[in-house]
């Protein structure tokens, strides 16, 4: 694998937080695989494939959300903001060339509600009712 060209490299540092617009809002179900509440982001697994064709995104997590009710094996309804950061022509051109990678910008995503589908708990593959001891 060949390394990026210089103007390639300055043009993927010079995206900053104003290069990315609202692309759209988007909901899905899915699972938290981390939960990194010093950063505020959380690594989501969906069961729908999302706008940039992946099922794993990293998300930036609303400052209205409290991330200690978050828990992993636990299957939510997410809401989710599409943000993106177009890239030039060229670098979308030297991308696919050079790496085969098809991509028309950079994405970022910010979770901003989230419901969980059921609040239910297992262990050891059996349900375990409210007030019942785990063995």
């Amino acid at each position: 694998m060949s390394e990026l060209p210089k103007w390639a490299e300055d043009e993927i540092n010079s995206i900053t937080d104003s290069s990315f617009r609202l692309e759209d809002e988007w909901e899905g179900t899915g699972y938290f695989l981390d939960i990194d509440q010093n950063s505020r982001l959380v690594d989501i697994n969906f069961y729908e494939r999302l706008p940039n064709g992946k099922h794993i995104v990293t998300a930036r997590v609303s400052d209205l959300l409290r991330m200690d009710e978050f828990k992993k094996g636990i299957v939510y309804t997410y809401r989710l903001r599409v943000m993106k950061a177009s890239i030039s022509d060229r670098l979308a051109e030297y991308l696919r060339k050079n790496f085969n990678l098809s991509i028309d910008g950079v994405y970022r995503f910010e979770l901003h509600s989230l419901e969980p589908l059921e609040d239910v708990s297992y262990v050891g593959g059996r349900e375990v009712e409210e007030g019942e001891m785990e063995s």
